[in-house]
């Protein structure tokens, strides 16, 4: 047997990932396989952030506090919440929870 295919070289790309990605067409590049996956995992963590924060947002509006900031309690300015409807925080306090917890906008 050939080292080749002892070290599984001829073997199918998609065989050969050990079901880290589901199908892999043959004459795709594995390193560009593994980037849109990561790329896929990054929007839906995105999406699921932005999931939980209208959640948030709409326990506040039951709670009767939609439109005051969780931190620092005052009211955001409805020129924010237009933009960002399920904003729970000011600016001021939302760019310092950002730094505190290493996010970047």
């Amino acid at each position: 047997m050939a080292f080749g295919e002892e070290a599984g070289l001829h073997r199918p790309l998609a065989d050969c990932v050990g079901g880290v990605i589901a199908s892999i067409p043959e004459d795709v590049d594995l390193a560009q396989a593994l980037s849109d996956r990561e790329t896929t995992d990054i929007l839906v963590h995105l999406l699921d952030q932005n999931r939980e924060q209208v959640e948030r947002a709409l326990a506040r509006v039951h709670e009767g506090a939609y439109g005051l900031c969780e931190d620092c309690g005052h009211r955001i300015p409805a020129e924010r919440l237009r933009y960002q409807p399920a904003a729970t925080r000011c600016v001021e306090c939302q760019g310092r929870w950002d730094r505190v917890n290493g996010r970047t906008a």
